[in-house]
């Protein structure tokens, strides 16, 4: 894994079983502490745009997920991964900050997806600083 950022949402291709197993994992993270509005409305656009592109016009489900079955859906892709990781910081961030137990999932789904202590903390912190900065471009 490197420290650098996938700019979220451009054009990394992912089938739709590895977004929904993203968006299980975001599901799973947000359940950590009570899922809140802002988290239950970033899962379901991620979902609701998966279905789009696909041309699928019933609502996928979005299935319970864990670390290690997310790591086996995304395979060795170090892209994915990463995508994954945002993701889940980007979820843990929208209701303002991260609570202690998003961060202890969080923890389990770096583990799991094999980023380093210290890639996950570069990750982390370039997204919370543009959360708090009001400018989230850089990301898209």
């Amino acid at each position: 894994m490197t420290g650098q950022l996938n700019p979220l949402f451009s054009e990394i291709p992912i089938s739709s079983h590895e977004a929904l197993a993203i968006a299980g994992a975001l599901r799973d993270i947000a359940e950590s502490d009570g899922m809140h509005e802002e988290e239950l409305a970033m899962i379901t656009e991620l979902v609701q745009g998966m279905d789009e592109d696909q041309g699928i016009e019933e609502p996928s489900q979005v299935p319970s997920i864990t670390p290690a079955e997310l790591a086996v859906a995304l395979g060795e892709d170090p892209q994915l991964k990463t995508l994954a990781m945002q993701c889940g910081v980007m979820l843990a961030m929208a209701d303002g900050k991260i609570s202690e137990q998003e961060a202890e999932r969080l923890e389990a789904y770096r583990t799991a997806l094999g980023f380093s202590a210290e890639d996950y903390a570069t990750l982390e912190k370039g997204i919370v600083a543009w959360f708090k900065a009001g400018d989230l471009a850089p990301m898209f």
